[in-house]
């Protein structure tokens, strides 16, 4: 599972290079499927904190089905 994790977060690392280094929690459904939630928050200029969200759903092989983001 490990490698699958790695696979997806190198895909999701190039394309939203703003969550590079942040660790997703990873959940595995009984097909093997696998979600995995990247959070992080950045302060915009007027000092308030913006909290982000993206949802990556993953294959037992790791390529990425869909992809979906809030801020």
């Amino acid at each position: 599972m490990s490698s699958i994790v790695d696979k997806v977060n190198k895909t999701v690392y190039k394309d939203y290079p703003f969550y590079k280094g942040v660790k997703p929690k990873v959940s595995e459904n009984s097909k093997g499927e696998m979600l995995l939630v990247y959070e992080k928050s950045e302060k915009t200029e007027d000092g308030l904190t913006l909290p982000m969200l993206l949802r990556v759903k993953a294959d037992a092989e790791g390529n990425i089905r869909s992809v979906s983001g809030s801020r």
